[in-house]
C-alpha cells in the first residue's frame, strides 16, 4: 500500500512538473531591440581648446574649454531572451547587445578652434574643425520588469531596472585639421592626451515602458530610458559621462521547447 502511495505521488509529482515545464515554455521569449540615448557633458580635461573671437556677441557656453559643451548619441542593437514568472507579473531577461557610441565636439557659428597640445617643444597650437569619437561595445544585460498595471490586458505598463557589463571592440578617435599638412601630427597629439577609453564599461539604467501583446504572444514594446549611471571610469575620452534619457523598442516572440502533440 506504501509503495503504490509513493508511486501514485511520483506520478502526480512527474504530471505536475510537465505540466508546469508546459506553461514556462510558452512564458519564454526570443526576441530583437533597438535603443539610442544622448550623451552631453563637458569636455574632458585632458583637451584645451579655444575658440576664436567673434565681432559679434555669442553664447557665453561656447566660449572656452570650461564652458563648451559636445554631442553625441549611444545606439545598441541586440538579441535578447525572456522568461516570465511569478504568473507573469515578472519579467526577467538578457541577452547580447552591441552599442556603438559617437562624440563630437564642434565650434560654434561655424569657425574653428584651437587645440592647445603640449609637446617637447612647449605648447603648439593646431586649428581643427573638430574632433569626433566612436566606440563599439559588445555587452551583456540582466534586466527585470514589474508589471504595473494590465495582467489581464493586452495592453501592459512596467517598470524595468537592469545592469550591463561589456567590452570595448572598436575604437576610433578623429581630429578634423584645418590643414591637412597636419594629419601627421594626430597620433602624438592623441598619444600625449593619455588615458584611451577603457577596454570595460558597466552600468545601470531603468525605464518605463508600454507593451501591446498579441493574440500569439508576440510582444511589442516601447520604453523611456533613464539616464545611466556608469560604475566604471574613462569609458569615452571626448565628453564626461553625462547623459540625457532615450527609448528603446523591443519585439519578442514565444518559443515552446516542450510542444503539445
Amino acid at each position: 500500500m506504501k509503495k503504490l502511495l509513493l508511486l501514485s505521488f511520483c506520478a502526480f509529482l512527474c504530471s505536475a512538473l510537465a505540466i508546469e515545464a508546459q506553461q514556462q515554455s510558452s512564458r519564454f521569449r526570443i526576441g530583437v531591440e533597438y535603443g539610442i540615448f544622448e550623451l552631453e557633458g563637458k569636455i574632458d580635461d585632458r583637451w584645451e581648446f579655444r575658440q576664436t573671437k567673434k565681432n559679434h556677441p555669442t553664447h557665453d557656453s561656447f566660449s572656452g574649454n570650461e564652458n563648451v559643451t559636445g554631442r553625441g548619441d549611444a545606439r545598441y542593437t541586440g538579441l535578447k531572451s525572456e522568461l516570465s514568472i511569478w504568473d507573469n507579473r515578472v519579467t526577467l531577461s538578457s541577452g547580447l547587445r552591441y552599442t556603438l557610441i559617437k562624440e563630437r565636439i564642434s565650434p560654434s557659428m561655424n569657425s574653428q578652434l584651437y587645440l592647445f597640445h603640449p609637446s617637447t617643444q612647449g605648447v603648439e597650437l593646431f586649428r581643427v574643425h573638430g574632433m569626433s569619437e566612436s566606440l563599439g561595445y559588445v555587452g551583456i544585460p540582466l534586466e527585470a520588469d514589474i508589471l504595473l498595471w494590465g495582467r489581464l490586458s493586452n495592453w501592459q505598463t512596467y517598470v524595468k531596472g537592469g545592469v550591463q557589463a561589456g567590452v570595448k571592440v572598436y575604437e576610433n578617435t578623429g581630429l578634423d585639421f584645418i590643414s591637412k599638412e597636419m594629419e601627421k601630427y594626430k597620433n602624438d597629439i592623441l598619444s600625449t592626451a593619455g588615458k584611451a577609453p577603457s577596454d570595460f564599461f558597466s552600468y545601470a539604467y531603468g525605464s518605463i515602458g508600454l507593451r501591446l501583446i498579441l493574440k500569439h504572444g508576440t510582444r511589442l514594446a516601447i520604453e523611456g530610458v533613464f539616464p545611466p549611471v556608469y560604475f566604471t571610469k574613462n569609458n569615452f575620452s571626448l565628453l564626461t559621462n553625462q547623459s540625457y534619457g532615450g527609448v528603446q523598442f523591443l519585439v519578442t516572440t514565444p518559443v515552446d521547447f516542450f510542444p503539445r502533440k
